[in-house]
């Protein structure tokens, strides 16, 4: 971890980079420009998988330490937001900012309009507010999308995953007064960690895999304490790259 090349960047950069990877030109007049540090890394790019896990940060990584994640990543971005939540990060990443689709600005529907596929998997509420009209796939489960993205990863210029289930498990323990908050997260951390290898050992070669955390839907009440406390109080969202 500590010779990964970290990049301090904006989550509403996104838009503009993953078109550059895969050789499109984006409308740098309305969008923010690419991160040029990603660029110059990242070329021939046939695909890129995106994985996005609620309750994932910076705290999560160094603490937690997912293996794959661990062992693999070869850059890491620093997201600066003012909304690291589920919906102000989509909501970037989809319009390339706040607004919505500022001056038509769509960033799945410019990638299918210059030629490219894509296959977007999330619970439908989310698809309803963010797809656009492109190709997307509804899963309620974190086992329904990962069975999902074996069979799309490599049939499409950009696949995304959203790995979702904390926030429905969550509401079950709590009413169970089964695990906490802080060991669920941990949990499922670790097993989607292991879905992620399984997804990078199927990726064929030039792939790259992007695996994006947000600080989930809402802002959560973690019990830790002490030093650890103030790391997870200063924790930013990130952005993992692993190329195959």
């Amino acid at each position: 971890m500590s010779e990964l090349q970290t990049i301090k960047c904006y989550i509403d950069q996104f838009p503009a980079t993953f078109l550059k990877l895969l050789n499109i030109d984006p409308p740098l007049s309305i969008i923010p420009d690419p991160i040029q540090e990603i660029l110059d890394i990242y070329q021939g790019i046939d695909r890129i998988t995106i994985n996005m896990i609620d309750n994932f940060g910076l705290f999560e990584i160094t603490y937690l330490k997912p293996e794959f994640m661990i062992t693999n990543s070869q850059v890491m971005l620093l997201l600066s937001t003012k909304n690291p939540y589920t919906l102000g990060v989509l909501h970037q990443i989809m319009f390339g900012g706040f607004e919505v689709q500022p001056n038509g600005f769509h960033f799945l529907k410019y990638l299918n309009a210059k030629g490219k596929s894509s296959c977007l998997v999330m619970r439908k509420k989310d698809l309803d507010r963010y797809d656009g009209g492109t190709y997307s796939i509804a899963k309620d489960t974190d086992m329904a999308t990962w069975v999902e993205s074996a069979k799309i990863i490599n049939n499409y210029n950009l696949s995304w995953m959203h790995y979702l289930d904390f926030e429905n498990l969550h509401k079950t323990q709590k009413k169970m007064m089964q695990r906490t908050p802080e060991e669920l997260v941990q949990k499922l951390l670790i097993r989607t960690d292991k879905w992620i290898l399984g997804n990078y050992k199927q990726l064929r070669e030039n792939s790259l895999m992007v695996i994006i955390g947000t600080h989930g839907r809402a802002k959560m009440d973690f019990k830790y304490s002490g030093k650890i406390a103030q790391w997870r109080e200063a924790s930013v969202p990130i952005a993992i790259f692993i190329k195959k």
